[in-house]
């Protein structure tokens, strides 16, 4: 830990404590000017030693932590008086070949953590009171806090009424600590704690904290990624437009090819009706031609190379990279309700050459 703590204490006596390198800068009664914690700060709510047990017990050593878990709930069913379903089982690290459990009722873990929640706090850590006395090398220490004492052995950490205590105590040396000694011993003992209760069902979630650092990259990654999307986007309307162009094109010199004459080309559709009406192919001819051409022109990669009018129909020359556009092509002419009876398809100039007979139906 990194010694300063701002400590919320709960039960006769309530306050908060604010510990800079592990000791006492501020100590104030009652919660009206709980500060916020700081970042460099680890937040301990104290709660009241009568509330919770302690047992330490023997654990085997080379148990996973499920199993140390498993352990010290069969032990915990042998120390406690109420049904470990309403109590909350706390497990402290090895010391040894012991581990210290905790226990306090559920009910009371959700009152003083909605409690605190009132006042914005959020610890950390949560201890019964015993736990803020360091314990000694032999024996137990004592604080007389009123009516109670406050007890901390090496494995005994418990509150009791003062006569009470006495008889538990018996013959065990002890040695009392002062009100101002067990302050400055507070950041001390909070480094050496047995267990903390702030875990399993009752674990603080944690909050994700980026580095600004890490974070600005991510930044700049995600507008990299954004930038690389536009520019394809743009790519792609690009390729689009001069493909519709080209088909534009082709368009216009087929008409050119068609129309005998210097004829300015406007509107290549209309103009090729005209003039197969012209040639007495009547109507067909005219929605033959612009069905064709449209099939073409919304083909990509389909160029028209060859129109002939014969027979009543339309002898067609396509070329494109493969089949695959040439079959699309045909697929589209006969969607548009035209029947196209397919030639063989042969290569030419690096492009799949293929030749229709289309024909209104």
């Amino acid at each position: 830990m990194n010694g300063n703590f701002l400590i919320l204490f709960l039960g006769r006596q309530p306050g908060w404590m604010r510990l800079v390198d592990g000791r006492s800068v501020v100590r104030q009664s009652g919660f009206e000017a709980l500060p916020p914690v700081d970042e460099d700060e680890i937040a301990v709510l104290v709660v009241p030693g009568m509330a919770v047990a302690t047992h330490w017990t023997e654990i085997p050593g080379g148990l996973t932590s499920a199993q140390a878990r498993a352990a010290s709930r069969i032990a915990a069913q042998d120390a406690s008086a109420e049904p470990l379903a309403t109590q909350h089982l706390a497990i402290g690290d090895a010391e040894g070949d012991r581990r210290c459990i905790a226990m306090v009722s559920r009910a009371k873990m959700d009152a003083w953590l909605a409690e605190v929640a009132e006042y914005g706090f959020d610890p950390e850590i949560i201890i019964p009171e015993p736990f803020l006395l360091l314990p000694p090398d032999e024996g137990v220490r004592i604080l007389n806090d009123g009516d109670e004492a406050i007890i901390r052995g090496e494995n005994r950490a418990f509150v009791a009424e003062a006569n009470v205590a006495a008889l538990l105590i018996g013959d065990t040396p002890s040695q009392t600590v002062t009100s101002e000694q067990f302050e400055s011993e507070i950041g001390d003992a909070l480094e050496r704690i047995p267990v903390n209760l702030r875990q399993g069902d009752y674990a603080k979630r944690s909050r994700l904290k980026l580095d600004p650092g890490i974070a600005r990259r991510i930044a700049l990654i995600a507008a990299a990624i954004l930038l690389a999307t536009l520019l394809i986007q743009l790519t792609m309307i690009a390729r689009y437009s001069f493909a519709a162009d080209a088909l534009e094109r082709e368009t216009v010199e087929a008409a050119r090819d068609a129309i005998p004459g210097n004829v300015e080309i406007t509107d290549p559709d209309a103009q090729l009706r005209a003039r197969l009406n012209a040639l007495g192919g009547g109507a067909g001819y005219g929605e033959i031609a612009s069905a064709t051409f449209t099939a073409v022109r919304d083909t990509a990669g389909v160029e028209l190379q060859a129109l002939i009018f014969a027979d009543g129909g339309l002898q067609v020359t396509a070329a494109a990279p493969g089949e695959a556009e040439l079959v699309a092509l045909q697929q589209r002419m006969m969607a548009s309700g035209l029947l196209v009876a397919p030639g063989a398809i042969r290569d030419g100039g690096g492009r799949q050459i293929a030749e229709y007979r289309v024909s209104a139906p």
